[in-house]
């Protein structure tokens, strides 16, 4: 089974993912990746406690591109974070074979527009989502399973390929 969820949230491990997801899928592992986190001993500790039961393993993007296909033979499910749009690409330009990713929360900061009440994007995010859809990604919008997805592109125009 193994991927199950591959999600865009800058909250990263936080309630949605852990009760509605979790719920969901009831996930084995998750992968955090994320190079600062990763070079933070104090924050991979704080993702690492926060999800009880569950293997969460703190990546960088080189480690888990060169991981993730080994990943999929693995048992049970799991999920893989990200923080942001540019770390998807990246996984995706460094090798990590992912399809869909679902855009769960890119919150308000300045220079970002609204494109929905839990996105928002600035230019870096909508040429990484452009890029991501021009190499077959699906990206769809989706805050909790209880909620219809949207594609990213039908809310923002601006990223279409």
């Amino acid at each position: 089974m193994s991927w199950v969820l591959h999600r865009i949230d800058d909250r990263l491990i936080h309630g949605q993912v852990l009760v509605a997801w979790g719920a969901r899928y009831n996930p084995a592992r998750m992968w955090v990746v994320d190079d600062a986190v990763a070079a933070s001993g104090w924050e991979a500790d704080l993702f690492r406690d926060a999800a009880p039961g569950i293997d969460v393993r703190v990546l960088t993007v080189d480690e888990a591109a060169a991981a993730y296909a080994e990943e999929a033979a693995a048992p049970g499910s799991a999920f893989l974070l990200v923080r942001d749009l540019q770390t998807a690409l990246r996984l995706s330009e460094y090798g990590a074979s992912i399809a869909h990713f679902n855009v769960g929360g890119l919150h308000y900061a300045p220079g970002k527009t609204k494109v929905n009440e839990f996105v928002y994007l600035d230019d870096a995010d909508r040429k990484a989502a452009h890029s991501l859809l021009a190499r077959g990604v699906v990206l769809e919008v989706q805050d909790v399973p209880a909620t219809r997805p949207q594609a990213l592109a039908a809310l923002e125009p601006a990223v279409q390929p």
